[in-house]
């Protein structure tokens, strides 16, 4: 495929707004939102599980972690586990992916009271593993709005791939000239953006909680797959029968691990200290 510029990705934006979806489109500027991509039956029946769930699970409190709050870390009820299995998004994703199709993992991400704040520049490629050929689709269960902390998507910068680290990620680079979009969303709409564009979110200053799937799919030939959703598997090995905290002897992962072991032992042994002054 060819790699395109910010002025071309501009002129392609129009088209990656459409009720009906292009792959070719979407190979170019990493993310597409599709209108009106799930039944509203189906979408009613959705917002009713989540509805039922945060009052049960959520609503006196959730799990918040402190690198990732917007993350829902409770189990997820039946109906709810189930939505990357919908036909209407698999209709889409086998446009992208082809007939084979896996799901690497599947979650919520929401800006409720304990997770307003904006989430800073990054891509999503290097959290994951297996091959980086990813797709999340974001599916709304409310209304989503820059002004309930929309996502804010750098259209072509997938065309980057990995960049050998992980962390928030520095616009300048890329200059002012380089487009954003920011998509208003109503229930039923999708957006489907592969793993390694770069994006962020906005605070949520106002307006109702916003509430998203993230579910991220990837071809059925990748070994890093949770579940087969469509065809058949491509691969005769998977890794999650490999433990992964052992597939390092040595990394910059066990390495941060270790020295904030350390730093806690000095901070004890600081407190002891002064306690015994």
């Amino acid at each position: 495929m060819m790699r395109v510029g910010p002025a071309k990705i501009r002129e392609l934006l129009p088209e990656a707004d459409s009720r009906k979806f292009s792959a070719d489109v979407f190979a170019k500027t990493g993310v597409f939102v599709v209108r009106q991509a799930i039944p509203t039956s189906t979408m009613q029946r959705w917002q009713s599980e989540w509805d039922s769930f945060y009052a049960a699970r959520l609503a006196e409190g959730r799990h918040v972690g402190r690198f990732n709050p917007v993350h829902v870390n409770e189990a997820l009820p039946p109906v709810l586990a189930a939505l990357p299995s919908e036909p209407a998004l698999l209709d889409v994703i086998e446009q992208a992916f082809g007939p084979d199709i896996a799901l690497f993992a599947h979650r919520f991400v929401i800006k409720d009271r304990n997770s307003r704040a904006a989430v800073f520049l990054h891509h999503d490629t290097c959290y994951h593993v297996g091959w980086p050929n990813k797709a999340s689709a974001f599916v709304p269960l409310t209304a989503v709005t820059p002004e309930n902390g929309a996502l804010v998507f750098y259209p072509g910068t997938h065309q980057f791939g990995m960049l050998g680290d992980a962390g928030e990620l520095n616009p300048d680079v890329i200059g002012d000239d380089w487009p954003t979009i920011t998509p208003s969303l109503d229930p039923g709409d999708m957006i489907l953006m592969n793993s390694s564009t770069w994006h962020r979110s906005l605070p949520h200053v106002g307006g109702p909680d916003r509430i998203m799937a993230d579910i991220i799919y990837q071809p059925a030939d990748d070994p890093s797959g949770s579940a087969l959703l469509r065809g058949q598997w491509r691969t005769e090995i998977f890794l999650n029968k490999l433990p992964r905290q052992d597939w390092f002897k040595r990394s910059r992962s066990t390495m941060l691990k270790q020295m904030e072991e350390k730093i806690s032992e000095l901070q004890a042994q600081k407190k002891d200290l002064e306690s015994q002054s």
